[in-house]
């Protein structure tokens, strides 16, 4: 958290409530009552700096979604893990969410699937998307058309690196692909929802940002990546395994 405790944000008793966890002591900081809303957060993680939570889950039809909550506020009100979170829903996400995740304490990337719209613009995030939402403009400060399916995503910088089918390191300003390994596979998985027996991709990547390993089925995959300033044509560092 913002003052330094180390906390635990789970769902221990039911799919739809969130609770923050006191890590050394394992008291509960959420205490009181409690209204939840029908949604199964997933794939949950505090921003750089621990004032903010981010759950990238779906609601039942089924249909990918994304939160945002304030934990300072929330530690004071637990109900507030209970509301639609700081994500304002004009302008919002028309799109369903594939993926987020966190760039830095004020920015995270946000990832939809389905076919790009054609036509008119609107302020919102639509389908084939990839948006970039910061909290202190409390809008989308960029968004792009991408013509393939994104996956999971990792942070590194003012890129993302996508997980699926193979590794893309893509410009979270424009959309477009720095670069790629496609030798290097990962499942095809979209979502935090449906079949099973595709697995989420497992990647790691370096605290200094210049490498990235990719869980194979056998061995693991070390690529490293190119400097955040590279040129926008496409290249392909070497991979040692």
């Amino acid at each position: 958290l913002q003052d330094g405790r180390e906390v635990l944000v789970h769902c221990p008793d039911e799919y739809n409530i969130l609770e923050i966890e006191d890590a050394e002591s394992g008291e509960w900081l959420t205490d009181g009552e409690r209204d939840p809303k029908d949604v199964f957060h997933s794939r949950l993680a505090m921003s750089p700096g621990g004032t903010h939570l981010l759950s990238a889950g779906w609601v039942w039809h089924p249909h990918g979604v994304v939160e945002v909550f304030d934990l300072t506020r929330a530690l004071t009100d637990p109900a507030l893990l209970d509301g639609q979170g700081v994500l304002p829903a004009d302008p919002g996400i028309a799109g369903e969410v594939a993926s987020a995740c966190w760039l830095d304490g004020d920015r995270l990337a946000v990832a939809t699937v389905g076919e790009p719209r054609d036509g008119e613009e609107t302020p919102d995030l639509g389908p084939g998307e990839l948006g970039v939402w910061s909290l202190s403009a409390g809008g989308w400060i960029h968004r792009s058309k991408v013509d393939f399916c994104i996956g999971t995503l990792i942070a590194r910088g003012d890129t993302v690196v996508s997980l699926y089918g193979h590794p893309r390191l893509i410009d979270v300003t424009t959309g477009a692909v720095v670069a790629e390994w496609p030798t290097v596979k990962v499942p095809q998985r979209d979502g935090s929802y449906g079949v099973t027996h595709i697995p989420t991709p497992v990647a790691a990547l370096h605290p200094d940002g210049t490498r990235l390993a990719v869980a194979q089925p056998d061995t693991i995959a070390v690529i490293t990546l190119p400097e955040f300033t590279a040129a926008r044509n496409r290249v392909d560092p070497p991979i040692a395994e």
